[in-house]
């Protein structure tokens, strides 16, 4: 070294430099898969390996509407009896009642409880999560009061509920409207496909009985309730599970 015009400080920085770099402890051990399965002529699949539920346990039949002062979009009263409004409603969508969630509950509420039947119906250990997906559209929303509080995500607040210390968990929300759940799925699959996740619970839940328009006769339609699932990487010779997926 010193023949190439280096001093003593320089050749102590280039060693250490070029010595290899310890591993953190706590990074996780995430094998890229789809580099195994292209060498052992194997699948890579996304399989649903648990799910889990929350519908609420106040039910609210049609005759509860009676009263409301139902308006047509222009904000004039409709002036049709309530009882035939209902009863041409309840004809054309088959809806007979709703399911509310209790003054003391949630949206990030429910959807922890649909988390914690799908992580038991998986029989995974909750650490092992690589990722956790909430598909909502209104977010934490108190009774009596018509605030969406969605910081810090519904996502994060399932994961401290469940009690998971992985830092390496990434939990977000996505707003998608109806078909948000199934986005989420398409996350979760996309995430697996690329090596980046192994286990991942995708939740649906909104709590639509603190939002709807009680001058909305729409508003019956809805209701509130969660669902979950576990989503899990395969290696299989077989292609099974998610086999192809659109978003349009």
């Amino acid at each position: 070294d010193k023949s190439m015009g280096l001093d003593e400080r320089t050749c102590k920085i280039a060693r250490m430099s070029s010595a290899k770099k310890p591993e953190c402890q706590f990074a996780p051990q995430l094998p890229r898969l789809q580099e195994n399965y292209k060498t052992k002529n194997m699948m890579l699949n996304t399989v649903i390996t648990g799910s889990g539920s929350y519908i609420p346990e106040v039910e609210v039949e049609n005759i509860s509407f009676v009263e409301n002062p139902f308006c047509f979009d222009d904000g004039r009263r409709i002036q049709n009896d309530n009882v035939s409004t209902i009863q041409k409603f309840q004809e054309i969508t088959g809806i007979h009642a709703r399911r509310y969630v209790k003054e003391d509950q949630s949206c990030s509420h429910i959807a922890t409880i649909s988390a914690q039947r799908a992580i038991k119906n998986a029989g995974i250990d909750p650490e092992e999560l690589d990722c956790i997906i909430v598909a909502h559209n209104f977010g934490d929303v108190a009774h009596g009061t018509n605030q969406s509080d969605i910081i810090p995500s519904l996502a994060s607040r399932v994961k401290h509920n469940l009690g998971i210390k992985n830092a390496f968990c990434v939990p977000h929300d996505i707003i998608f409207g109806c078909p948000g759940w199934v986005q989420g799925l398409i996350h979760a699959h996309i995430f697996i496909k690329a090596g980046e996740a192994k286990k991942c619970l995708v939740i649906g839940s909104e709590v639509l009985s603190r939002v709807v328009d009680p001058f909305d006769r729409d508003t019956m339609i809805f209701a509130d309730g969660a669902g979950a699932v576990i989503v899990e990487a395969r290696e299989e010779e077989e292609a099974r599970g998610i086999l192809s997926h659109a978003a349009v």
